[in-house]
């Protein structure tokens, strides 16, 4: 298999994204359930831009191009954004954003398939950096009762605590099955945390999407949140790490969008070191509820260097 037929066979769509598809149905209606029609608005505009753009390239595509409509395309990037959409972002960014992003991660490097680098990573990473100090990048607990968030336009309020105060609060032991309820203060895409830390499970173990990245970096997260000092008064448990905030939705976005993750399962296992190290030191310093995105970008960059300086042979 030459590596043109080898990027076109491992971008395909598949049983796992129609899986995935299905399952990010099931959490978005879940969370318009408890967080209202603005995030309802938000999932919707999200999925709306990638289908205008996917559109405008097939417009855009050459007469032998028009042959093979079924060129790979990003559409990771638009289906999985909205995981990580914060309540109180204006709606009209997002589309500026999706389509920033889509050029200069997909389209700059010669379409899905060639791009190095993870596009929904990238498009948080954009979005925190820009609007982290105006009060838009927020986490949001529903507001009570729930179930009710189908009937008004924003159903969910900023937690009153520092997350990482509320996040430690809570015991180990109930750590899944209160981020199974989605009660816990959270981007409201990613409040079904537990949820989707099984659903990357499934990805990496079903349907063999970078498994030995996947071990490797739950592995580290609990080993590097037991290493590295936690500000004090913060005490999170290392179980908690990985089902409340982002990093499920970290590690879905991981196994969704394999291709930008090595191939080697040395390569793998440095990847993984890499962003659990930097993920768990950002959740520790940093307010932002955002901030391990950081460590999966960094990682992105700084794990190739590393499998350069010692000599890890590709595979």
């Amino acid at each position: 298999m030459n590596n043109t037929e080898k990027i076109r066979t491992n971008s395909q769509f598949g049983a796992a994204g129609y899986c995935l598809l299905v399952f990010l149905f099931i959490i978005y209606a879940k969370s318009v359930a408890l967080f209202g029609l603005k995030f309802a608005a938000g999932a919707a505009l999200s999925w709306l831009t990638g289908g205008v753009m996917w559109f405008i390239r097939i417009l855009f595509q050459s007469g032998e191009d028009l042959e093979g409509v079924d060129k790979p395309f990003g559409w990771l990037l638009f289906l999985l954004f909205p995981l990580f959409i914060p309540l109180a972002l204006p709606l009209w960014l997002i589309p500026f954003i999706l389509v920033i992003c889509y050029l200069i991660t997909v389209a700059a490097f010669g379409g899905h398939g060639h791009h190095i680098f993870n596009p929904v990573i990238v498009a948080v990473v954009f979005m925190a950096y820009g609007y982290s100090d105006s009060g838009l990048i927020e986490a949001s607990r529903p507001f009570p009762p729930t179930e009710k968030g189908y009937l008004i336009w924003t159903a969910g309020i900023p937690p009153r605590a520092d997350i990482r105060d509320i996040y430690g609060s809570i015991p180990a032991e109930l750590a899944f099955t209160s981020s199974l309820k989605g009660l816990i203060p959270s981007m409201p895409g990613s409040c079904f945390g537990s949820a989707i830390f099984i659903a990357s499970l499934i990805l990496a173990v079903v349907f063999n999407k970078r498994f030995v990245w996947w071990f490797t970096a739950v592995t580290a997260i609990c080993l590097f949140s037991w290493l590295l000092p936690q500000p004090a008064p913060f005490n999170i448990p290392f179980i908690n790490l990985l089902f409340m905030g982002i990093m499920p939705s970290l590690l879905l976005c991981g196994t969704a969008d394999f291709i930008t993750l090595p191939e080697s399962a040395a390569e793998q296992c440095i990847n993984a070191l890499v962003f659990a190290a930097f993920a768990v030191f950002m959740l520790f310093n940093s307010s932002n509820i955002l901030a391990p995105a950081y460590g999966f970008l960094i990682s992105q960059v700084v794990s190739p260097l590393i499998i350069d300086v010692c000599g890890v042979k590709h595979e």
